[in-house]
């Protein structure tokens, strides 16, 4: 009987086989790395585009309606509102809910940006009479405007002070009146009628066009109304839609269903803003910004707010995306700024006819 003969063992050691099980997760770990990298950018790229052009999308339309500020308007009129930095003061502010703070510093909110705005579609009326020295709801056209003014259309009212106020048109009936300024005799003028009783958006009031309705700033009194405008108060905000995401809204008087017995009716314009920063210049100071609106001064060019500069940061709403950051208010989202220096052309032209003595800033 033969005997076979047992060879040496063969296989792997312990340290070999730990070695390769080392080199597999390392190049196994490796390769999930750049899958995973590759499907994060998948995903992160298009929410980048989307909150980019959310961002960008908004910021021209404010820009749009920044270059139109002032626009056919007296050259003195503050167009842009006062007090709306950090934007929670009930007088200024609507007094409603869903502020949000910054996300880089939590005691603050957002800012607000109101203004007035012309597209230039309809000229001014000058206006010759205003009843009972403001304390009616009828104001005098100098021209007929009985087939260019509407029912139920929102004016703006500008005072002799430099003052504005916001009413919606009731009725409109002629007139040969001869009172205040209003030639008598042949020359047909129009009475706007700024009554209460079919008004259903709430801006006007018994008392008469200079009491203030929340809108303008007439403080003066007796009061006398110049000029009958057809421009848009515009205003911006942000604010928590239903689903916790900030959104970016605006309003605009141009709109009457946007104005519902007093209360405004914002539309969302771009979702996944969440701060508003806007920031001011005026002519005598080009190159300082300030946090508000500065005081505009009758008579005195140097004071017109010449340049305005407006910040968005905006959030992609995706989660779990590569480059996201958690910001000091605990949010953790992809975010990017961006910012636009916008120039009301109204202010330009008004610059180039003022005095000399007032032109240092040239």
């Amino acid at each position: 009987m033969t005997r076979r003969q047992a060879g040496p063992q063969s296989g792997f050691s312990l340290i070999e086989l730990m070695v390769a099980l080392t080199v597999t997760l390392v190049v196994s770990g490796a390769i999930y790395g750049l899958l995973s990298g590759g499907q994060s950018a998948f995903r992160r790229e298009p929410e980048l585009t989307d909150r980019q052009q959310n961002a960008r999308v908004a910021l021209n339309l404010i820009m749009r309606d920044i270059a139109n500020a002032g626009s056919g308007m007296p050259t003195f009129i503050q167009t842009f509102t006062q007090n709306l930095n950090n934007c929670t003061n009930s007088t200024t502010c609507p007094a409603d809910t869903g502020y949000i703070t910054r996300p880089d510093v939590p005691a603050e909110v957002p800012d607000e940006l109101e203004m007035l705005t012309n597209s230039g579609t309809k000229e001014n009326e000058p206006a010759c009479h205003t009843a009972g020295q403001g304390n009616s709801t009828v104001v005098t056209t100098v021209r007929n405007t009985g087939t260019s003014v509407n029912d139920n259309q929102i004016v703006l009212l500008f005072t002799t002070s430099g003052q504005w106020t916001i009413r919606n048109v009731t009725n409109t009936q002629g007139t040969s009146s001869g009172a205040q300024n209003c030639d008598p005799g042949n020359q047909a003028h129009t009475n706007l009628i700024f009554g209460p009783g079919n008004d259903n958006t709430g801006l006007n009031r018994p008392s008469g066009v200079c009491t203030p309705n929340g809108f303008g700033t007439v403080t003066s009194t007796p009061c006398e109304v110049s000029q009958v405008s057809f421009a848009t108060l515009v205003r911006y905000r942000i604010r928590v839609d239903a689903s916790g995401v900030p959104v970016l809204q605006r309003w605009s008087s141009d709109d009457s269903s946007l104005i519902n017995a007093g209360v405004l009716n914002y539309q969302t314009i771009a979702r996944g803003i969440e701060d508003l920063e806007v920031q001011y210049t005026k002519a005598s100071t080009p190159n300082t910004w300030v946090d508000g609106a500065p005081q505009v001064v009758n008579n005195d060019f140097t004071t017109l707010i010449n340049q305005v500069r407006v910040t968005l940061i905006a959030r992609a709403e995706g989660r779990k995306l590569q480059g996201q950051k958690t910001s000091a208010s605990g949010r953790t989202n992809v975010r990017g700024t961006l910012t636009s220096v916008g120039t009301p052309r109204a202010t330009l032209v008004n610059l180039n006819s003022a005095p000399a003595a007032q032109r240092q800033w040239f």
